[in-house]
C-alpha cells in the first residue's frame, strides 16, 4: 500500500478508547467497559454541548450572532494549543514502541503523518462539537446561511493545524534546551509550567484590562479571544463580511505551516527522539543512613516522585491546579468590588457569590485528577507493586493522596483570597474550607474508582494513559459539568447548592472507599 500512513493512522484511533481491544477479545467484561465508557463521554459532551448553546443563545438574544463564527474559530483554536502544550511532543517522538516501529518498512514522514493525523482528528472532533451547535442555534434564530455554514465548516477543518504546530514546536524546544541535563525531566516540567503560567496570566491580564473599560458582556468575549487574543480568526469575520480572499488566506497559511512543519521534523525525527529518551549520567553513589517509614509512606513518596518527574504526567494532571492558583493572584490585582458593580448582580445574588465561587474550583480542581491514570502508568512493571503485601486499598489511597494534597492546597490558598477580596461572611468563609477538601478527596477517590474501572495498561507512551484514557476523561469532563453547575445554581441557591454537593463529595467518597476494600489488583 502506497499510503502507509493510512492505516497506522486507523491503528491508532482504534486504540485511543480500547475499541480495537474490544472488538478483538472475546471478554464480555472488557466490551462492558468499553462500551459504558464510552457511553459516559456521550453523557459529558452532551452536557457540554448543552453549555455552549447557552453561550450562542446569549450571543443572538444580544444581537450579535454574527460574531459566533469568528468566535468558535477562536475557541476551538485556543484550546488546542493549550491541551497541545500538555499534550507535548513525546507522544510523536518517545514511544515504548519505537524500535517496533522503526523496524517496519514504513518511512519516518509516515510514522509522524499518522500520529499527527491521530491527533488533529481528536482535535477535530472536539472543533465540531463547538462549532456545529452554535451553527444550529444561529440559524435558528438568525435565519440559515449558506456562506456561513460553508466558511464556517471549513474553518473549523484547518483551524487545528497551526495550534497543533506550534504547541509541538514549542514542546521540542523545550526538550531541546533540556537535553542532557541530569534532571531534564524535572526542568522540562518547570519550563511547561512557565509556558502555561505565562498564557494563563497574559490572559488574565488581557481580560482584565478589558474589563475594566467596558461593560462585561457577549460582546466583550468576541473582543477579547478574537481581536486580542486569537487575530487569525478575524479572517473568518472578514470572509463573512465580503473579503472572499480572506479564507484563501487562512486555509493557505494552515496548510503550508502544517508541510513545513511536517517536513522539518521528519528531518531531525531520530534526532528529537534519541532527546527525549536519552538517560542522563548516573552519579556516584553514596551511602546514607537509612531511614524507616511504613509501606505507605513510602507508596505515596514514590507517587509524588513520578509526578515531579515525569512531565507529560505533570502538565496534564495539574494543569487545573495551575490555573486555579494563578487565578488567586490574579485576583490579589483586581479592584473587585468595581468588578461586580459591572456585572449588575442583585443585592442577593452578590452575597450568593461566595457559593458560585466553589463551582470555579470544582472546575479548576476537578481538572487536576493524578488519581486517574496514576494505576494505568504502572504499565507492563505492575507486577512489582501488585505483589507487595499491601492491600488495594492502601495503594489505591497511596495513587490519590498527591492529587487531594496539592488539590487542597491551592484550593484553601485561592479561596481565602477570593473570601477576603468579596467580603465574604462567617458562613462562606466556613463553606469554602470544608468543601474544598471535602471535593478534593472526592475527585482523588474517584480517579482511582475509574482507573480501577477502566485501567489502560498497554499504552506505549505516558500520554496515552495521562490524557487519552476513559477514566482521565470522565474525570475531567465530569468535574467541569458538575463545576459550571454549581457556578449557575449558587447565585440563585446559594448555601444549599455547596451543601448538596458537600453530601454527595461524602456520599460518594464512602462508598469508593468501601468498594476499595473488595479491590482485587491483578496482574
Amino acid at each position: 500500500m502506497k499510503n502507509k500512513w493510512l492505516p497506522m493512522t486507523k491503528i491508532q484511533l482504534m486504540g485511543l478508547f480500547g475499541i480495537n481491544k474490544a472488538k478483538n477479545s472475546a471478554d464480555p467484561a472488557i466490551k462492558r467497559k468499553t462500551a459504558g465508557g464510552l457511553a459516559a463521554l456521550a453523557i459529558v459532551g452532551a452536557v457540554m454541548i448543552f453549555y455552549i448553546v447557552l453561550i450562542a443563545v446569549s450571543f443572538c438574544k444580544q444581537g450579535i450572532g454574527q460574531h459566533l463564527p469568528a468566535l468558535t474559530i477562536a475557541l476551538t483554536s485556543l484550546i488546542t494549543l493549550l491541551f497541545s502544550l500538555l499534550y507535548g511532543c513525546s507522544s510523536l517522538f518517545a514511544m515504548k514502541d519505537y524500535d517496533l516501529v522503526m523496524s517496519m518498512p514504513v518511512t519516518k514522514r509516515d510514522i509522524l503523518i499518522s500520529r499527527l493525523l491521530c491527533s488533529y482528528i481528536a482535535n477535530l472532533a472536539f472543533a465540531l462539537g463547538v462549532t456545529l451547535p452554535c451553527l444550529v442555534v444561529l440559524f435558528a434564530m438568525d435565519g440559515f446561511s449558506a456562506a456561513v455554514l460553508a466558511v464556517t465548516l471549513v474553518g473549523a477543518v484547518f483551524a487545528p493545524l497551526v495550534p497543533m504546530a506550534i504547541a509541538t514546536l514549542i514542546s521540542a524546544l523545550l526538550t531541546a534546551l533540556t537535553a542532557g541535563f541530569k534532571y531534564k525531566n524535572l526542568l522540562q516540567s518547570l519550563l511547561g509550567i512557565i509556558v502555561f503560567a505565562g498564557a494563563m496570566v497574559a490572559s488574565f491580564s488581557i481580560s482584565f484590562s478589558a474589563n475594566a473599560e467596558q461593560q462585561i458582556d457577549m460582546n466583550a468575549m468576541f473582543r477579547l479571544l478574537v481581536m486580542n487574543i486569537y487575530p487569525p480568526a478575524l479572517l473568518i469575520e472578514m470572509t463573512l463580511d465580503g473579503a472572499i480572499w480572506a479564507i484563501f488566506v487562512f486555509i493557505g497559511a494552515s496548510a503550508l505551516i502544517a508541510a513545513l512543519f511536517i517536513l522539518i521534523l521528519s528531518l531531525g525525527y531520530r534526532k528529537i527522539h534519541d532527546a527525549l529518551t536519552a538517560k542522563s549520567a548516573g552519579s556516584k553513589y553514596n551511602a546514607e543512613k537509612i531511614r524507616a517509614s511504613s509501606a505507605f509512606a513510602a507508596l505515596v513518596r514514590r507517587e509524588f516522585k513520578r509526578l515531579f518527574t515525569c512531565s507529560a504526567y505533570l502538565l496534564n494532571s495539574l494543569s487545573g491546579t495551575l490555573l486555579l492558583l494563578v487565578a488567586g493572584i490574579a485576583l490579589l490585582f483586581v479592584d473587585v468590588p468595581s468588578a461586580l458593580a459591572q456585572m449588575q448582580l442583585l443585592t442577593d445574588q452578590t452575597a450568593r457569590l461566595v457559593y458560585a465561587g466553589f463551582g470555579i474550583l470544582i472546575f479548576c480542581a476537578g481538572m487536576s485528577c493524578p488519581s486517574a491514570s496514576a494505576l494505568s502508568l504502572e504499565g507492563s512493571s505492575r507486577g512489582q507493586l501488585f505483589v507487595l503485601p499491601l492491600s488495594a486499598r492502601k495503594i489505591l489511597a497511596a495513587k490519590a493522596m498527591p492529587g487531594f494534597l496539592i488539590n487542597t492546597a491551592a484550593g484553601w490558598f485561592t479561596s481565602v483570597i477570593f473570601a477576603v477580596k468579596i467580603g465574604a461572611g462567617p458562613l462562606g468563609w466556613i463553606t469554602l474550607l470544608v468543601s474544598v477538601p471535602l471535593f478534593c478527596a472526592f475527585s482523588a477517590l474517584f480517579g482511582s474508582f475509574l482507573n480501577v474501572k477502566f485501567p489502560k495498561y498497554d499504552w506505549t507512551n505516558e500520554i496515552q494513559a495521562v490524557k487519552q484514557s476513559i477514566p482521565v476523561m470522565i474525570a475531567v469532563f465530569g468535574s467541569m459539568v458538575l463545576g459550571f453547575a454549581v457556578i449557575l445554581l449558587g447565585l440563585f441557591l446559594g448555601f444549599w447548592i455547596v451543601l448538596a454537593a458537600d453530601i454527595l463529595c461524602i456520599v460518594c467518597s464512602a462508598a469508593f472507599w468501601l468498594h476499595f476494600k473488595r479491590v482485587k489488583l491483578f496482574v
